[in-house]
């Protein structure tokens, strides 16, 4: 179990936390288990990185060079990407995206990693808000990455092509497939692990919660505006 039986959380957020904390120790379309493993463990690092930190409080992000502190598991460009996207994802820039998918990863390999790190972000935040220690990083398994992709994804003007979907509106007047359920499109497997980990926390109507829908909009909204959430 993955978390204390004693917590009120759901039976689903429970299950949908373990099962995406099984599958990041197994390979993925372009990662193995063991370099999935390791993402999570150079993002933990990230956070207390003395290089994150001054990077983060430089005018540009982009002036200060150095060393990264936590593991060296994976290549360099790999962790720096990593230690970015964990410690100061709001200034990252079309310029830097395109020279590290340019010489460093693909546009799939960045996709599977940004869906590795923030699912193990989501997890780790639930654990540090209810005062519990972070998850013991899950075993790798065995296994080669399998290299699927989809070939469909189109280019709507993002960093990466993604999910090609029909843009009708459902009833309460937003996309039926809204663009954070396209955005990492382009790798069907980085789309799974990220919205099953995800999509326990988020409810457009009947939140099972004790305190009314227009409380918990409004704490929500203020929480991702602390966070700079985009949107």
């Amino acid at each position: 179990m993955m978390y204390p039986e004693h917590l009120l959380l759901s039976s689903d957020l429970r299950q949908a936390h373990l099962k995406s904390w099984q599958a990041i120790g197994h390979a993925g379309d372009f990662f193995t288990g063991a370099e999935r493993v390791a993402m999570v463990e150079t993002a933990r690092a990230a956070v207390s990185c003395d290089l994150c930190q001054r990077r983060k409080e430089a005018l540009s992000p982009y002036s200060i060079s150095g060393h990264h502190d936590g593991p060296e598991t994976l290549p360099e460009e790999i962790v720096d990407l990593i230690h970015r996207l964990r410690s100061d994802p709001g200034r990252l820039t079309k310029t830097w995206f395109d020279d590290v998918t340019a010489h460093h990863v693909s546009a799939q390999h960045y996709v599977e990693i940004v869906s590795v790190v923030t699912t193990s972000v989501i997890i780790d935040t639930l654990h540090q808000a209810l005062g519990l220690e972070l998850a013991a990083v899950p075993e790798p398994s065995p296994g080669e990455p399998r290299g699927q992709f989809n070939a469909s994804a189109v280019d709507i003007g993002g960093w990466v092509p993604v999910l090609d979907a029909p843009q009708d509106l459902a009833h309460h007047g937003l996309p039926n497939v809204p663009n954070i359920v396209r955005s990492m499109g382009l790798v069907p497997s980085a789309v799974e692990l990220f919205f099953t980990a995800f999509r326990p926390h988020y409810s457009l109507s009947d939140i099972h919660l004790s305190i009314s829908q227009a409380q918990a909009e409004f704490v929500a909204a203020r929480v991702s505006s602390i966070n700079e959430c985009f949107y």
